[in-house]
């Protein structure tokens, strides 16, 4: 792996010293994502799921610093993996939106955040670490954040990307055929 990436829509200025890395506090997996990983994460992250699977988006609100929130349920892995396979380019990228998947039937969760930050709920550590050690993450203590970096002399940014004349505001319009509804 040649140094840690930023996301198309993530920006810092210096991110030096930086590994894709996690920490692992019971049943919670906490970490950081260089961009040429985030998919193989997620995708495998799917893979170890008891259906039915779920997948959420969370796209931040015009004029507020909130965001709503996008589901669409019971889904299969097979289907979960094809919205990766069609949308993962516009997911990955985007440094605005929020999203994850889960399982109904056991309420694990992956969650990818703001800077390339991963939350994971499971009850399978020895899947989720062996997922991550071979994508090349560290397991360490406490995982690297682009957030502790960011300082008044090392600024960071998130904005939102296009893809072939998409962005992630048209995936809940896509899918909604689907059964993906704004939650309330």
């Amino acid at each position: 792996m040649a140094g840690f990436r930023l996301c198309e829509g993530v920006f810092a200025e210096n991110t030096r010293g930086l590994e894709s890395s996690f920490c692992v506090e019971g049943s919670n997996v906490n970490g950081l994502l260089s961009a040429e990983l985030i998919g193989a994460c997620a995708e495998g992250f799917i893979r170890l799921l008891d259906e039915p699977v779920f997948f959420f988006l969370e796209l931040p609100r015009e004029g507020s610093e909130e965001y709503d929130v996008y589901y669409l349920d019971n889904c299969t892995a097979k289907v979960a993996l094809a919205i990766m396979k069609r949308y993962g380019v516009l997911l990955i990228n985007d440094g605005l939106a929020r999203f994850g998947f889960g399982s109904h039937k056991t309420d694990e969760e992956i969650y990818f955040t703001d800077f390339q930050e991963f939350c994971i709920y499971t009850k399978n550590v020895p899947g989720v670490k062996k997922l991550l050690t071979s994508l090349g993450a560290k397991q360490k203590d406490k995982p690297d954040s682009v957030w502790a970096l960011l300082s008044d002399d090392n600024e960071g940014s998130l904005s939102s990307v296009e893809a072939e004349g998409e962005t992630v505001f048209d995936i809940p319009i896509a899918l909604s055929s689907e059964g993906m509804a704004k939650s309330e």
